[in-house]
């Protein structure tokens, strides 16, 4: 039982999130200026959110499952602190009997930004269950990290023991990241473990970048504390890595290389597709063709809804006196089972903090949008087969979301607040 209490807590405070409606702060107005200077702490206003109901499927060659019936939510807790959750009905890798919810994610997450003429400082602790590394957003190299394995559930081959049954970042986790805008940076991922996972602190990441564009061609290039591919996630060792790509339009391809101590050598191919009906309708079943065991697999959407004042048509005679643009990610790489979901905040405009305002979400369709696979052969080195039967690599849908925030006649003061 003690290993459930703090996941109990996070599901309590998850819920009290869904009523809060806070107190609210003064902020400074920023105007209409495009990435103000100053601190940003990311807001759509307290106790407003989303929710969603899905459901999975896997067909084979000789079987046909429906498994992972989950539900996900996201409410804004705070300024700068939101609270999240991906609940499936049971633990079990296929099938749906046996009620016995689990928490795939649940987690509090305090997060902010400076921004400034030379650079933006992001900052992000989250602590709780998690199963999604990146912050603030997903450069080119990161789109090769994997996601947390499936050795948690019931039917993968795991044989159990009371070490380490979870598979994700469980803990407390700490990511600090330096942007210049010289393409020079720093960025850093610390953990101390927790809730199912044993251990104490330890680096997952910690190193210097650069990232440049130069026409069509685009070149990153880290080094420094990195983590290691092979599982269990979560561990890091010295080395580098680079990626170099090829922008068209919507359309990219790029190569990674990796070298780290007593790691073989990875490298990899990431393609970025250009939006089309296929790819918004792989993204919205989160489509996936698996190897082992043969088939396709889907997170088929079964209902949504919101949390709060968050509506999803404009008013009336309204005026436009600010944006949120954010993009959703959800990554899934080993038997297509999807059990994360993030939604980085990446810019904003004008006025997100005036008590009254009423906020309008717009969402573009989910889209199949990265393929990112990677082997420890080496491209034209080694034979294709070779990079083929070892390869490993997540895919990503993803879905682009504008909050908008209108003022109008009727705005008094009892309504939930906004910082920016």
């Amino acid at each position: 039982m003690k290993s459930k209490r703090p996941v109990i807590s996070l599901s309590i405070v998850f819920i009290i999130g869904l009523a809060i409606r806070g107190v609210c702060t003064d902020a400074p107005k920023t105007g209409r200026s495009e990435e103000a200077s100053g601190w940003f702490l990311p807001s759509i206003g307290s106790g407003i959110g989303d929710w969603s109901v899905s459901v999975g499927a896997f067909a084979g060659e000789s079987e046909l499952h429906l498994r992972n019936l989950q539900v996900q939510g996201d409410v804004d807790v705070a300024p700068g602190l939101r609270a999240h959750a991906v609940v499936r009905s049971n633990r079990r890798i296929n099938g749906l009997g046996g009620f016995r919810p689990h928490l795939d994610e649940s987690y509090l997450e305090g997060y902010s930004f400076y921004r400034s003429s030379s650079g933006v400082l992001s900052s992000s602790v989250k602590v709780g269950a998690a199963r999604y590394l990146r912050f603030p957003y997903p450069d080119a190299i990161s789109l090769f990290d994997q996601a947390p394995a499936l050795s948690d559930l019931d039917g993968a081959g795991f044989v159990r023991t009371d070490v380490d049954r979870e598979t994700g970042y469980n803990g407390a986790l700490v990511t600090l990241d330096y942007a210049h805008t010289s393409g020079f940076g720093a960025h850093y991922t610390g953990i101390k473990w927790g809730f199912g996972r044993h251990g104490n602190g330890n680096t997952i990441e910690g190193y210097g970048f650069f990232r440049k564009d130069i026409g069509s061609i685009h070149f990153e290039a880290r080094g420094g504390r990195l983590q290691v591919r092979p599982e269990p996630l979560g561990r890091s060792e010295t080395g580098y890595n680079t990626f170099l790509g090829v922008n068209k339009g919507q359309y990219a391809v790029g190569l990674l290389y990796e070298r780290l101590r007593s790691q073989p050598q990875y490298t990899g191919i990431m393609v970025r597709f250009t939006p089309s009906r296929i790819t918004r309708a792989f993204g919205k079943v989160a489509f996936d063709y698996d190897r082992n065991p043969q088939g396709i697999a889907v997170q088929l959407p079964l209902l949504m809804g919101s949390i709060g004042g968050l509506s999803r048509t404009a008013p009336e005679d309204a005026e436009l006196v600010g944006e949120i643009s954010a993009e959703r990610f959800r990554t899934f790489w080993q038997n297509g089972q999807v059990r994360n979901h993030y939604e980085h905040r990446v810019s904003s405009w004008g006025e997100t903090n005036e008590p009254g305002l009423k906020v309008v979400v717009d969402e573009v369709p989910w889209t199949l949008e990265y393929e990112a696979i990677y082997s420890p052969h080496v491209l034209l080195k080694d034979s294709l087969s070779d990079f083929e039967r070892e390869r490993q690599g997540p895919a990503h849908v993803t879905q682009k979301v504008t909050y908008r925030f209108y003022r109008t006649s009727s705005s008094d003061g009892d309504v939930p607040c906004f910082s920016k």
